[in-house]
């Protein structure tokens, strides 16, 4: 019983690496996996709010030229507006997957 065992147990493994050797997408490079881009893209959001407060800070002692600061604020706005609608997206998804039933 013990060799049938460690024999599916190899036999299970060595599948498991040529499906991962023949994957499409097995360490391509570009691709990403789903929590980097969330990662990424937090960080690009982050970074986005940041630039519009150091715009309007920079315009309110008149350092900064008011077409950048609105710019700044302008892509600041739609950057909150998209993580708002996938955060909603995301939490509509969790929603309809706990009142699935098992």
């Amino acid at each position: 019983m013990a060799v049938e065992m460690a024999s599916a147990v190899g036999a299970y493994n060595a599948a498991i690496k040529r499906v991962a050797e023949n994957h499409p997408l097995a360490e391509q490079p570009g691709v990403q996996d789903f929590s980097t881009m969330v990662k990424n893209f937090t960080e690009r959001a982050l970074e986005a709010g940041k630039v519009s407060e150091t715009s309007t800070a920079a315009a309110a002692i008149g350092q900064a030229d008011i077409n950048q600061v609105v710019l700044a604020v302008a892509e600041a706005e739609a950057t909150l507006n998209t993580v708002v609608a996938i955060r909603d997206k995301v939490l509509t998804s969790y929603r309809t997957i706990i009142r699935m039933p098992i």
